[in-house]
């Protein structure tokens, strides 16, 4: 089964794992953890443009909260931080026709719903509009406003889209205090 954006075959293990250590219960160790998502993001960044970069910058924005308040070990933080810098910059595709990314919904309000909306992006026959956001990102907005009247396939098109990534790693980057330079 093919996927809506490029995924590994573990993603659900991976993403139980980022889970756990963003909501403070990993057992393992969580420092390997974070360092082996940046290196994926890296070697993924490197690769051909149908790489897993979203899915790795996902990782990275998940475990941003540990690497921001969780006391990790040296060099994690500058390891994410230098990952996360080479995909923002990597934004130089100009502008697209849309007028709103997955990105611009609120950074905790994705965190909360990331898990539901990559179990959407790994499914190519669900692309429903409350699966691939959280429901709090309608709330107040007026009936002609994006996203609300997107339907789900445009609202995909919106994660599909290649300035999605670099939005999120910009975003992680901002939790972290940390800029684009």
């Amino acid at each position: 089964m093919s996927t809506v954006i490029p995924m590994p075959a573990n993603w659900a293990d991976l993403c139980s794992s980022w889970e756990e250590i963003r909501h403070g219960y990993h057992a393992g160790d969580k420092d390997a953890t974070v360092r082996d998502c940046a290196r994926r993001l890296d070697t993924t960044a490197a690769g051909p443009k149908d790489g897993p970069v979203l899915f790795w910058t996902l990782g990275l924005l998940t475990l941003a909260p540990y690497v921001a308040f969780g006391d990790p070990g040296p060099g994690v933080e500058d390891e994410v931080t230098a990952a996360l810098r080479r995909i923002a910059r990597g934004d130089d595709s100009g502008s697209c026709a849309h007028g709103w990314h997955p990105y611009d919904v609120d950074v905790d309000e994705m965190l909360e719903h990331l898990p539901t909306a990559l179990e959407v992006l790994n499914s190519p026959a669900d692309h429903t509009l409350n699966g691939l956001l959280p429901a709090d990102c309608l709330d107040g907005l007026d009936d002609g406003a994006e996203p609300a009247n997107l339907s789900g396939p445009e609202v995909l098109d919106r994660w599909q889209c290649p300035r999605t990534a670099p939005g999120f790693a910009r975003a992680a980057l901002d939790h972290l205090g940390a800029t684009v330079h």
